[in-house]
């Protein structure tokens, strides 16, 4: 039974209800280190790609150059069309029109699935793509062949029948004037004129769908076995999950899964939502599910000891380089370099997430605490501007005000003495 198709507020709560959820099965610093031909070789036969920081630079078409050689060996290995992109830049309602998706799949020679809810909650049109019902993949240069193939035919029917006419009304009707010979009709000779043209377009359509046709192959779902790639564990890993809801369950403890996650940590710009990716290392407390066997060192390239060893390695740099990076939070520097790897708030495409918001917010308090700050102090320095002039003026005035009482007395005085003498 399938499950529900839930919204990604709920399968990210289930992620943090059950930690166990964002652990994949392998962990490697990029696609380069993986062993696909094994994978084929164990029953995989089809692959869930993430774009941004696994195969591209974020907000980049074209693949990046490191990884150039593995994603060929990746396109030969599997068959056409097993190899799908799912993004959640591309191919989304960021993307209006399919143009961004459209031009990702013709740099990455790999179809991308247009998807109306982000990942992890498109599992279920992921399956139906692996099925065959979505169809097979069209772009909209095909259309535009399509197009041009149907006016091409219109205007050769339209020929068509006017040629049919001229030999009716024309060429058919008997011959007007004078017979010399009236017992016998005139004969001539009549010529057919029959012209063909080359169509480029219908050509270069069919080999358009003879292409698409190899890359629309149904397989039963008993038969999928998925590989799910991505660098994001609150995205792609529990998105292995929910794809593994949708197959049967395998029994047997020794058996591969269905659905096997690969997380990549090595990333080509590592500034990309830092505060997510160390939620989620924090919580999946940087572990991978168990897997029968030595199956996990058999698909990559390294030997046990040294994975290992560049694990323990990995753990002290990270151990280290987290308390630094702990303490650079107080320097001025680490914030504006914070603030300049958000991305811009913008209407078009939209771009209002948590964090890009809350940091925008926080900006315009502080500014306004800024602005109070600084136009009360001015405020403040005028008050008391203002409160030492009126100080000054009821000094002056009380100095007025004695000066005055001591020339009154000493008026009375001088009167005294005058009546005495």
């Amino acid at each position: 039974m399938a499950p529900f198709q839930l919204p990604n507020v709920l399968i990210y709560l289930t992620g943090v209800i059950r930690p166990k959820l964002l652990r994949p099965h392998i962990r490697v610093p990029s696609i380069t280190q993986v062993d696909f031909r094994s994978l084929k070789k164990q029953g995989y036969n089809a692959v869930v790609v993430d774009k941004d920081n696994c195969l591209t630079l974020p907000n980049r078409d074209e693949i990046y150059p490191p990884y150039q050689t593995a994603w060929n060996d990746l396109l030969e290995i599997f068959e056409p069309g097993r190899v799908l992109i799912v993004s959640n830049s591309a191919g989304t309602r960021k993307d209006p029109g399919g143009i961004a998706a459209e031009s990702v799949s013709l740099s990455l020679r790999a179809p991308i699935l247009i998807h109306s809810q982000n990942k992890p909650g498109c599992s279920r049109s992921i399956i139906s793509y692996f099925k065959g019902q979505l169809g097979q993949p069209i772009t909209n240069r095909k259309r535009i062949i399509q197009g041009s193939e149907k006016v091409w035919k219109d205007e050769q029917e339209d020929e068509k029948m006017l040629w049919e006419r001229w030999e009716d009304e024309v060429v058919q009707k008997p011959l007007l004037g004078y017979s010399q010979d009236p017992t016998s009709a005139r004969k001539g000779d009549r010529v057919v004129v029959e012209r063909t043209t080359p169509n480029p377009i219908s050509e270069s359509a069919g080999e358009y769908s003879k292409q698409s046709k190899e890359v629309g192959v149904e397989v039963e779902v008993d038969d999928l076995k998925i590989l799910v790639i991505g660098d994001r564990l609150f995205t792609d890993t529990l998105l292995s999950h929910r794809l593994s809801l949708h197959l049967p369950k395998r029994k047997e403890e020794a058996v591969l899964p269905s659905v096997l996650s690969i997380y990549t940590t090595s990333l080509p710009q590592p500034k990309d939502v830092r505060i997510l990716r160390w939620i989620e290392e924090r919580l999946s407390k940087s572990q991978t599910q168990p897997l029968p066997g030595n199956f996990r060192y058999r698909f990559i390239s390294k030997s046990p000891e040294e994975e290992e060893a560049n694990r323990q390695i990995s753990d002290k740099e990270i151990k280290r380089n987290s308390l630094v990076e702990a303490l650079r939070w107080l320097t001025p520097s680490r914030w504006r370099e914070f603030d300049k790897s958000l991305p811009p708030l913008t209407i078009h495409p939209k771009s209002w997430k948590p964090l890009p918001v809350l940091v925008g917010v926080s900006k315009s308090f502080v500014y306004a605490i800024v602005l109070l700050v600084r136009y009360g102090m001015r405020g403040a320095k005028k008050i008391q501007g203002h409160i030492k002039k009126q100080i000054e003026l009821a000094k002056a005035k009380a100095k007025r005000i004695e000066r005055e009482k001591a020339e009154e007395s000493k008026q009375e005085q001088g009167v005294i003495r005058h009546e005495r003498i």
